[in-house]
């Protein structure tokens, strides 16, 4: 079954069942690393404990960096292999590894050195204090296994190879799981390590898995002019998504503060509660990754239906499957307390708190569900406003105001969090549904199989037109068409792109037009606008390969960067004369023509740039640039005479 038969026609329960289980399992792995180490730690002391739920903010920050980084990696490498440029994406690939030892680097210094005051300011007990900094710097400074591991597993994930990635997850889960007791309690005849033996065998199962994928994963580093663009380009897409990670590092750092001015004992029941968290949450984390390409695929299809469908039976499924961790955190707080921790003050205080939370479990299903549900739109403004409301401007500003009242009413702070979340991940719904793209019928075209049809053409050259908006660069491109007589190809190609991905036809020509302002790297990523692009890269080399033609818009320059017999042509023209033609043949006001030109130009740049890596409109990249205030015609002829020169040299 195809990707259009598969996401836009098969039961979706079906489609979630399918693929769920490999992603459960995944997090299931990542969800034994953060339970283990406190299982046994717990058993071996109350201070380790502490240690550990106070370090968590810096390992997540760790992971962060590091698969944020690797996301970065991952996103450039499916764009280039969608391009068929497997020799640029194993370009960066190379980069990936020396820059992730750079990271490591700073990372394990940067830590090492401000782990006591990081201690100091956590607590104020000594032993907890040495303990934090013994099991915080050996996690840091090994941490290299984690660094390489992560840049590794994106680059194998980026060519389709899941398994290997997912056996080193599973050999570094088994590898932490046999040596934490080990190590920690000094079995067969090794020496009791205690908290430093925890941090050694979470180092060595990072290690261990670092070492499974290396063989597949590591690429030969490529000439160091290279790294400055490459570096660049990567973490303009990773950097969205470290950040994102980083919020939840900073609120629960947030919240481990305001609980330490109670006591070190409160500050392990929320530990505590963070790690059982990660196992109730795997079914729901598994249903948010698997309904991002369910509904990128129909919204961008223009089912939105489907999409309604998919995003309901989301929650429903979410909603049940959390209801029993609801029902085991306000039943049975106790006995999930003894499991790690035998201290009467950690059990007093998390029975109350663990039953606060339990009830945050319902609605946190909506304020979990409705980031993805944006994300998978392109809506990547809305799906971080909504991180951004539950990590940074309610949870840590709430459980203050909490505190004041006691200790008990501060755990109040996650079903208020989760509500409110909630609430307006219903308004931000709302205006979604309000979309003239959500509320109108997919239009049917009557001169479709026309615009979805090659035309006929001969070898020759291909003349590429990228342009300012308001230069008329369109009309130049047809103009010049005509007097070579070859296709022209603009919505022709929008049009194709859409019929051979099954795609809305409006939804592929409008990319530019609904990329935000801010965030735009993030939106351009986005699983529904990677799969425009692909679309379009596709039929730009199918379009190229038919014979002579000229292409206007969509990076085409770029994207037949290999091709010998392609005229780039950059048109341009004084913001003045744009102006004029925008009033002119648009109807804009003046103040509409230079805000569009503003917004659209931007907004090229920004496609461009994140297609290419190269700045949009930079000479350098054309073989002529035009200025269009000479008149179309003349800028047409101008064309017309350096192709037909060009292809009578190259036939010499």
């Amino acid at each position: 079954m195809n990707t259009a038969d598969f996401f836009g026609k098969e039961n979706i329960s079906r489609i979630l069942l399918k693929l769920a289980p490999p992603v459960m399992l995944a997090q299931l792995i990542q969800a034994l690393y953060n339970i283990i180490d406190s299982l046994f730690v717990g058993r071996y002391s109350d201070s380790g404990l502490t240690a550990l739920s106070i370090i968590y903010p810096v390992q997540l920050l760790m992971i962060a960096f590091a698969v944020g980084t690797g996301v970065g990696i991952n996103t450039v490498m499916a764009a280039e292999l969608g391009a068929g440029q497997r020799d640029k994406a194993n370009e960066y690939a190379g980069v990936g590894t020396p820059l992730a030892v750079v990271l490591w680097l700073l990372f394990a210094s940067v830590c090492w050195c401000i782990m006591p005051a990081f201690a100091r300011m956590s607590t104020s007990d000594p032993a907890v204090i040495a303990d934090i900094v013994v099991y915080g710097r050996i996690v840091c400074v090994f941490s290299f296994g984690l660094f390489l591991e992560s840049i590794w597993t994106k680059v194998l994930q980026a060519g389709g190879d899941m398994k290997t990635p997912m056996l080193a997850q599973i050999t570094g889960a088994v590898t932490n799981m046999i040596l934490d007791p080990l190590l920690i309690f000094g079995m067969f005849g090794l020496p009791e390590m205690g908290i430093a033996g925890a941090a050694a065998a979470t180092a060595a199962g990072q290690i261990a898995a670092a070492l499974i994928v290396m063989k597949k994963g590591f690429r030969k580093p490529p000439a160091r002019e290279t790294y400055p663009g490459h570096i660049g380009r990567i973490f303009r897409l990773g950097v969205p998504n470290i950040l994102m990670q980083s919020a939840y590092t900073f609120y629960i750092l947030g919240l481990n503060l305001i609980l330490s001015a109670f006591s070190d004992q409160a500050v392990t029941a929320l530990g505590l509660y963070y790690k059982w968290q990660t196992f109730f949450f795997i079914p729901l984390g598994a249903m948010q990754t698997c309904i991002v390409p369910v509904i990128s695929f129909n919204y961008a299809a223009r089912n939105i239906n489907r999409c309604k469908k998919t995003l309901s039976a989301a929650i429903r499924f979410g909603l049940a499957l959390m209801a029993v961790g609801t029902l085991c955190f306000v039943t049975v707080p106790a006995q999930m307390l003894r499991i790690f921790t035998s201290d009467p003050q950690v059990i007093g205080i998390g029975r109350i708190g663990f039953r606060f939370v339990g009830v945050s479990f319902l609605p946190m299903v909506t304020s979990l569900i409705f980031p993805v549900f944006f994300q998978a739109v392109g809506a990547s403004l809305k799906s971080s406003a909504l991180t951004v409301i539950r990590t940074v401007l309610l949870f840590v500003p709430l459980g203050y105001v909490f505190s004041r009242f006691g200790l008990n009413w501060f755990w109040l702070t996650f079903p208020v969090t989760e509500i409110l979340t909630s609430m307006v991940g219903g308004v931000y719904y709302r205006q979604f549904l309000a979309k003239d793209y959500v509320r109108e019928e997919k239009p049917v075209r009557a001169d479709a199989e026309e615009e979805t049809a090659l035309k006929p053409s001969e070898p020759g050259v291909i003349i590429t037109i990228a342009r300012e908006h308001g230069s008329s660069g369109k009309q130049i491109g047809r103009l010049a068409a005509q007097k070579l007589g070859i296709p022209f190809y603009y919505k022709e190609m929008i049009a194709l792109a859409a019929r051979e991905s099954g795609l809305d036809q409006e939804f592929i020509s409008d990319i530019h037009k609904n990329s935000p302002n801010i965030l735009r790297d993030l939106y351009l990523s986005t699983h529904v606008v990677q799969q425009a692009v692909a679309a379009q890269e596709k039929i730009i080399r199918r379009i190229a390969e038919n014979g002579s033609c000229v292409i206007v818009g969509r990076a085409a320059d770029y994207v037949l960067r290999n091709y010998d017999n392609v005229v780039r042509v950059f048109i341009h023209a004084p913001k003045e004369y744009r102006i004029g033609r925008l009033m002119e043949v648009y109807g804009d006001s003046l103040q509409e023509a230079k805000r569009n030109i503003r917004r659209s130009d931007k907004a090229r740049a920004a496609y461009y740039k994140h297609i290419s890596g190269s700045r949009w409109g930079d000479a350098r990249h054309y073989e002529l640039t035009v200025d269009s205030s000479v008149g179309v015609e003349q800028a047409a002829e101008l064309i017309v005479q350096y192709a037909t020169r060009r292809e009578e040299n190259a036939k010499k």
